[in-house]
């Protein structure tokens, strides 16, 4: 068992230890000095001084490591102890490895510090006050409410994802007002081609007979060079609640080609109409053309 490795190993732990029969062994700061042409750095130096708490504390740190007794470590320290003495009387060093020797001056014991003795203390840890100590754990234990910054170069992909669907809800939301405003105040697509109406006097055709002459509306034979009996007719060509409709409608067929008016039908409502010169008979046929040209099927004569 080396003595001499835990004397020293429990210097450097607790800056003293006491050796009974030796005396204790002190680390001790020396300041910094000039000597006239550079100053020294402060240094540590080991000293024994006579006395000290006797205490069994050096007895209990061997009996530790070594997994022995603590009157086991005793009785070996005190061996090492009587030892020492004995060395020392015969002029004899007793090292303590890479810290110094005990030596014996004057019937003394002394310790002289290796030159090569260099010593490093352990960091003062920082003292906090109370408060200091609560604004710490608040800190540590508080978590803020909102979430933490993420760094610039990231790519936040809910976000992206949040953005794409409020666009596509604007777009769709955007595009259904649009398909319904146009379709509840455009008017309906009519043909630019107009229909002829069947055996019209506006068309210029007439229903021969077998014999080649011309029939008057109620069916009779014209003589040659005769004239069929002509009315003019307004055709409702159309029916809209509010004037304004009723007006695009009309603008949309004067684009075509085709001319119309406007009628009031009630308080709250509008007729639009095209004039026909026509025969009696030939009504019925009209209105079929009508309903076909211009897509609305409740064509009929205003009174």
């Amino acid at each position: 068992m080396d003595i001499a490795k835990y004397i020293g190993l429990f210097l450097l732990k607790n800056h003293y230890c006491y050796i009974h029969g030796l005396g204790n062994l002190e680390l001790i700061k020396r300041p910094a000095t000039h000597d006239g042409v550079a100053l020294q750095a402060p240094a540590f130096e080991v000293v024994v001084t006579p006395g000290g708490s006797i205490d069994d504390n050096l007895a209990n740190f061997i009996a530790t490591n070594e997994q022995i007794s603590i009157s086991k470590a005793a009785n070996t320290l005190r061996e090492y102890s009587i030892q020492a003495r004995k060395d020392m009387a015969n002029g004899n060093e007793v090292p303590i490895p890479h810290i110094g020797n005990f030596i014996e001056k004057d019937s003394k014991v002394k310790f002289v510090t290796d030159e090569n003795f260099r010593f490093t203390p352990a960091g003062v840890p920082t003292i906090r006050n109370s408060k200091q100590l609560e604004e710490q754990n608040s800190k540590l234990s508080h978590k803020p409410s909102y979430p933490e910054p993420q760094k610039a170069d990231s790519i936040n992909w809910s976000m992206v994802i949040l953005v794409i669907v409020l666009l596509l809800i604007l777009g769709g939301g955007g595009f259904g007002i649009y398909y319904y405003m146009n379709h509840n105040n455009a008017a309906p697509v009519v043909h630019t081609t107009p229909v002829p109406a069947k055996d019209t006097v506006a068309q210029g055709v007439f229903a021969p007979d077998s014999a080649g002459g011309k029939k008057d509306s109620s069916g009779n034979v014209l003589a040659p060079g005769a004239v069929p009996q002509l009315d003019t007719y307004k055709m409702i060509i159309g029916d809209y609640p509010t004037r304004a409709r009723a007006e695009t409608r009309i603008r949309n067929l004067k684009m075509n080609g085709n001319i119309a008016e406007i009628m009031p039908k009630d308080s709250a409502g509008f007729y639009v109409f095209t004039t026909i010169v026509c025969r009696p008979a030939d009504t019925v046929h009209v209105k079929d053309s009508l309903q076909t040209l211009f897509g609305y099927r409740n064509v009929m004569i205003s009174n």
